[in-house]
């Protein structure tokens, strides 16, 4: 294997299989953990033992010091849970807010009144090589996120609306779902787990992005 991604997840690694095996077919090797340590000798060897990591559940206090040193070091792909990162943003206190990104409000994301979102790959306006050999992306447990200079990797389509209630608040490409800015992608929704990736292209569109973000990825100090 040439590389290595760690995925850190509070779910058990099964419900990720089909995103550890996207992974295996482009030569990672992929482990798997429940907790990073703070340990400053295990973040100085994780930032040499691995090429990616996948954040895939809200970061504990004791967890924030291996997180945001290792976000500025290594491509990470980001998915915060929405309660946590809009409560902390008002107090400036989650650890996406010295990277920009904020929640002032939670608007849930549904797709034509479905929960499972279905995006189109040829209507995205973002960089087209995250879209290569890609029809369609599918994803779940959606909200809207913004954040001022990040790039809109994933937005909505035509029956895309972001909702306070039953208010639409946002409709189509103004739905934002997914965004990055240098070795950082975050997403505000599910795009991961086995049943998502089983409904669409998504395999592809992570095996690109990761490819996409190893070649292009400006870090930060």
């Amino acid at each position: 294997m040439d590389f290595r991604a760690l995925i850190v997840t509070d779910d058990e690694p099964f419900n990720y299989r089909e995103l550890e095996e996207a992974l295996m077919a482009i030569d990672f090797e992929v482990e798997f953990t429940s907790e990073l340590s703070s340990d400053l000798s295990w973040i100085s060897n994780a930032e040499f033992r691995y090429d990616v990591f996948f954040l895939l559940k809200e970061p504990l206090d004791k967890e924030i010091p291996a997180v945001s040193s290792l976000s500025k070091m290594k491509v990470m792909f980001v998915k915060p849970e929405a309660g946590s990162l809009h409560s902390k943003s008002r107090k400036s206190s989650h650890w996406l807010n010295s990277k920009g990104v904020y929640l002032d409000d939670i608007l849930n994301v549904v797709d034509d009144s479905s929960e499972m979102i279905v995006l189109s790959a040829s209507s995205m306006m973002s960089n087209p090589r995250y879209f290569e050999k890609v029809e369609k992306i599918t994803a779940i447990k959606a909200y809207h996120i913004f954040s001022k200079d990040w790039e809109t990797v994933l937005h909505g389509g035509k029956t895309t609306k972001a909702l306070v209630g039953e208010l639409i608040t946002r409709a189509g490409r103004e739905v934002h779902l997914g965004i990055r800015k240098d070795n950082l992608m975050v997403f505000s929704c599910d795009v991961f787990s086995n049943f998502v990736m089983s409904k669409g292209d998504n395999a592809r569109f992570i095996q690109n992005a990761v490819e996409v973000m190893l070649e292009g990825a400006d870090f930060v100090d």
